[in-house]
């Protein structure tokens, strides 16, 4: 499969239902933000959940720290490990080692009303370091190899959605404080120095103090100037 974020797509503009999950063993054409390549060979979970939340779209950034959420508590589970957080806007780190990437994207009707919403997920379950480009090789890490286990990308999608369908229903009923309260205790971005990129080019530094309830970090920089980025990237120092 080229992508599982491309079909998913074209089955959500078909009509595909909510909770429809589009799993592929690798992809020919997987990227992530920005149009970068991601890599997706065999050995690695890739699938995207196609959404039809009815929320104001302002608060449809929700939907990837969501995401970030469910991944992060259902690998903590299935692996016994506690050793995994997530770095704002959409990764997850393994003691500093990027092995889950997240890519949202949203599509509203003439109305201005969600029609539908996609959540491709990438996570690096049982890859080896052959697997890793060469750009990437010391910045990403594989599940089962860091921690000495050997679970099968089915094991892993089955744990996620567990996890992800709780918390999407918990969401849906009770607002934002369920997934913000979450993500606040397994996150590794709030209060530590960061350099905001657009990109690749830094557009601001300082600290981060909160994420607000439309996904954007909120910086404070030396100056004691505050803004809010709901677009770019981050570089933690």
């Amino acid at each position: 499969m080229k992508s599982t974020n491309e079909t998913a797509v074209a089955m959500a503009q078909e009509g595909a239902p909510e909770g429809t999950v589009i799993v592929a063993a690798r992809q020919e054409g997987g990227h992530g933000r920005m149009q970068r390549v991601w890599s997706s060979p065999l050995g690695g979970l890739w699938f995207t959940v196609i959404l039809r939340p009815q929320i104001n779209p302002q608060y449809a950034a929700q939907i990837t720290l969501l995401a970030g959420v469910a991944v992060s508590k259902a690998v903590r589970r299935l692996y016994d490990t506690e050793n995994v957080q997530i770095k704002w806007p959409n990764d997850l780190l393994l003691d500093g080692k990027k092995i889950c990437g997240i890519l949202s994207e949203l599509q509203l009707d003439e109305n201005g009303v969600i029609d539908y919403a996609i959540v491709g997920i990438g996570v690096n379950v049982a890859l080896s370091a052959a697997d890793f480009p060469a750009e990437v090789a010391a910045t990403a890490a594989s599940l089962n190899a860091s921690l000495h286990k050997d679970f099968t990308c089915d094991q892993v999608l089955a744990a996620i959605m567990e996890d992800f369908g709780i918390l999407y229903d918990k969401w849906l009923l009770l607002g934002a404080d369920v997934v913000m309260k979450e993500w606040q205790k397994l996150n590794c971005t709030v209060g530590r120095h960061v350099l905001v990129k657009d990109n690749d080019q830094v557009i601001f530094a300082g600290t981060v103090t909160a994420v607000d309830e439309e996904g954007a970090i909120i910086v404070r920089n030396e100056q004691g100037i505050i803004q809010s980025f709901n677009f770019g990237e981050i570089s933690i120092r």
